[in-house]
Order: C-alpha cells, then structure tokens, then sequence
C-alpha cells in the first residue's frame, strides 16, 4: 500500500513539472511574440518636402461700402410740399431740382415789408425837408439845438428802420427762394420720409442723395499696422456677393489722430463702382467683405503647410511680436524623426513663410505627427505635394 501511494505521489509531481514547464514555454512565446509585433507596429506618417515660393505680408481687415459722399436734403420753408417727384433708386443731376415747396406766406410778407419800406421813403423825403428848413432856422436863431437834435434824430430813426426792412427783405427772399430745393451733388435719392402734400419741416429730411459712381471703405487699423501702410497704397476688396472677385480700390486718406477708445487708426479706401451689362451699377453701400493690404512681398522664400507646424505651450512662452515659433518634425535617414523648432514669418494661404529652422527639400511630417517623439522612428506612407496646400516652386 505505502509503495502504491508513493508511486501515484511521484507520477503527479511529474505531472505537475510538465504542466509547470508547458506554461512558461507558453508565456515565454507569447511575450517574445507581443515584442516582435511591437517592434513591427512603427507609427505610419505622411510628409512633404521644404520649398520655396513668393510670399506676401497682407493685411486684411472687415470691408463694409459705403456710398462717397452722402448729403441730407432739408426745407427751409415750413409749408406744405407742391412738388417732390422723386423715388428711392432714382439717379439726379446735380443742380436739378428735387422739390417745390409752396411760399405764399413769404410773398405776403415780402410784400408788406415793400409796403413799409415805401411809406417810410415817403416819411425820410419830408423828414429830410424838415431837417434842411431846422438847419435856416436854427443859423437864424428862430430855434434852439435842442429842437434841432430831435429834428435829425427823428430823421436817422427813419432812414435805420429803412435798412432793417431792406434787410429783412433780402434775407425773405433768400428764404423763399429756397422754396425750390435743388440736388447739391449727383446720385441716387434714398430714404424718402415725405410726400407731395405733406408739410416740409425744416428739422426733418426729405430724402437723402447719394454719391455711388464712387464707393468708399473706413478701416480701423490696429496700432502696430499703422507703419506699413501709406497714401496711394493698392487696397483689394473682396465681397460675399462677388466670390473670387476682387475689386481695386485705393487709400486715399490716413487719419493724422489716433481713436483714443479703440485704439486704432482710420484710414479711407475709394473704389470706383464699374456698372454691368445693363447698365447697374455691380457695388453697393452696405454690402460686406474682405479689405486686403499687400504691405511686404518677398520671393523665393523659404516655406512650409501649416499643419506641419504646430503650437506648442513651452514655445508660446518664448515667442513675441517678432518672434513667433512653431515645433515640427522631420524624419531622417532611417525614418528617425527629429524635433525642431521653427521661426516662421508671413503667411500666404496654409503656407507659412520658414525664418529658422528649416532647411529646403528636408522631409516635414504633415499627418500623423501628434504624438510623436524626438528620435521615434516612423514609417512614411505617403508623400503630400506641396502644391496641395498652394505651394509654389521649387517645392
């Protein structure tokens, strides 16, 4: 009995260091198959080759039309309107007339003033007879200085009261003669508030003119813009209702102050309005875009895609005004990656200008580069031109 049991004791520790030793060759293979397959599973990376190409410093700011010149039409006369033939949209000529407006009541005044003016011409001949007889009576001693005085004074009252109305007159017929209202300059009638038969009241508009052969922009530049731009400079406008279009407008005008509350600094850009087939006039005030300076050109410039070039928090630290970085990664031989740092410069499109840290035809990882580490090794899977992201020659 004792040598059975101890024969079933030896076969189950035999059995056990099998079991023991199966396993470890198990766990063995498994591990050093998990290290192969890690070791074939490199990170996949698409790239593009450094170039160069002609890059532009532009500076774009909101475009908003308005029209050149505007003026608001008012009437002098508060009467009522006898004649306002306009509509909103109709062109005028400068000079042409606009509305009448009806001036009764001044002819009634203009009238008795004449009325007055005449019975006083009639008083200053016999007050003026009455001061040549004072001047006798008095060398003859027949009256006193005292009545005289009064005899010439009486005299000069009437011929003052005369030149008042005289005045009075002049400014009435000024006055009524603006009762015909005439369009200051040419353009196009907008925002009509009164109607033929309605009352003109002087503080209230009648219409508006507006000046469109010409249009103008108002930019409000920030103040480190302020030094690249100049009177004469070509200012591009782009449009939302003309897409792929650019129309030419000039700067005209560089205010010579500062806005204290913004900030910034206005400047005026004039464009002339090109009409269309028909004869319609293409811009309009109130319509709304893209205003683009092209203050700085440089050409064959060294240059590289914006998603290549990635923010990075211990860079943004480091960076300024004039100073602006950027992290990249270029693989080498081997597929080796290598982290640097990239000063960049203007920007045309997604091509961004390369100041330092780049040299031209090195291979720059585009996709996949999120996460990836200095020294890794990766795998390229595909070149992306640099035309994809608009860039030019030698690229």
């Amino acid at each position: 009995m004792n040598a059975k049991l101890k024969f079933v004791s030896h076969r189950l520790l035999g059995l056990l260091l099998v079991a023991f030793f199966a396993l470890g060759a198990w766990a063995c293979g498994k591990s050093l198959g998990a290290e192969g397959e890690e070791a074939e599973q490199k990170k996949t990376v698409r790239v593009t080759r450094i170039g160069r190409m002609d890059i532009e410093h532009v500076l774009r700011y909101v475009a908003d039309l308005k029209p050149y010149s505007e003026v608001k039409i008012f009437s002098p006369v508060p009467d009522r309107i006898l004649h306002f033939p306009w509509d909103d949209g109709d062109e005028i000529r400068r000079g042409q007339r606009v509305a009448l407006i009806r001036k009764e009541g001044l002819d009634k005044g203009l009238e008795q003033i004449v009325a007055q003016m005449e019975s006083l011409d009639v008083q200053i001949k016999n007050a003026e007879s009455e001061l040549e007889r004072s001047r006798g009576l008095l060398a003859a001693g027949v009256i006193t200085k005292q009545v005289f005085d009064q005899i010439q004074t009486s005299y000069l009252s009437a011929i003052a009261q005369r030149k008042a109305l005289e005045a009075g007159k002049g400014q009435m017929a000024v006055t009524a003669s603006n009762a015909v209202i005439t369009a200051p300059i040419a353009g196009v009638v907008a925002n009509k508030m009164l109607e033929k038969g309605d009352m003109a009241v002087p503080g209230l508009p009648l219409c508006r003119i507006l000046s469109i052969d010409k249009l103008k922009v108002m930019l409000d530049l920030v103040e480190l813009d302020v030094p690249k731009v100049h009177l004469g400079q070509k200012v591009y406008i782009k449009l939302d209702a003309y897409p792929g279009k650019n129309f030419e407008g000039e700067l005209t005008r560089i205010m010579p102050y500062m806005n204290a509350a913004t900030r910034t600094n206005t400047v005026e850009v004039v464009l002339e309005n090109p009409k269309n087939e028909k004869g319609q006039r293409l811009l309009k005030p109130g319509m709304y875009g893209l205003a683009e300076l092209v203050v700085d050109r440089r050409e064959n410039v060294l240059s590289a895609p914006e998603p290549a070039l990635l923010l990075d928090n211990q860079l943004l630290v480091q960076q300024n005004a004039d100073r602006v970085l950027r992290k990249a990664f270029v693989v080498g031989e081997g597929g080796k990656v290598e982290k640097r740092v990239v000063r960049i410069g203007s920007r045309k499109g997604s091509m961004i200008e390369v100041l330092d840290g780049l040299v031209e035809k090195e291979s720059i990882v585009v996709r996949g580069q999120h996460g990836l580490k200095d020294g890794e090794v990766v795998e390229i899977v595909g070149e992306v031109p640099a035309s994809h992201y608009g860039g030019g020659k030698g690229s």
